[in-house]
């Protein structure tokens, strides 16, 4: 063709970009720099207050980090220093993360001899602040035996199932 010349066949449009979301982009405003802080307070608070320091996790809709903690004098001022850069929050808890960590390595050793008294235990785990929840087939008749067995600790005896591991096929 000629310089200048038009072509009679129309032009192809360009495919329209995709809107599928990317693998690394956030889709919550300011989600990197909640994880980020998430990260750092995840670190320091077992090491810098262990009595007060139950957990972290995020309020993304709302742009939150949320600062699990048994109230304490000065923690709050101490968190908010260390991630300036976001908002956050605070979440009473009765129980520091330490001592609900070892409250559920104590339920973990007693699994097999439970397992023995008829009662299985198909999960457990640690609500921020709160309990050790343990996940068992009849919480209705097993509750009781447990928070007898386990006095002092605070337990949340609830339904569970037990795991199914996926395979992939040879």
């Amino acid at each position: 063709m000629a310089e200048g010349a038009t072509s009679a066949v129309p032009a192809l449009s360009r495919p329209s970009v995709s809107r599928a979301p990317l693998p690394d982009q956030s889709y919550w405003p300011g989600q990197e720099e909640l994880m980020t802080a998430a990260e750092i307070v995840d670190m320091l608070g077992p090491r810098r207050w262990p009595d007060a320091y139950a957990g972290v996790s995020l309020d993304l809709p709302g742009g939150f980090l949320l600062v699990h903690r048994v109230p304490t004098a000065g923690v709050e001022a101490e968190v908010r220093a260390v991630v300036p850069r976001v908002a956050v929050r605070f979440v009473d808890a009765a129980y520091p993360a330490w001592r609900l960590d070892a409250w559920n390595d104590q339920i973990g050793a007693a699994v097999d001899w439970w397992q023995r008294r008829d009662v299985i235990i198909h999960g457990r785990y640690v609500r921020f602040g709160e309990c050790v929840v343990v996940e068992v087939e009849y919480p209705a008749r097993d509750a009781a035996r447990l928070t007898a067995r386990h006095r002092g600790v605070p337990l949340c005896v609830e339904q569970g199932y037990p795991s199914v591991f996926l395979t992939a096929d040879p």
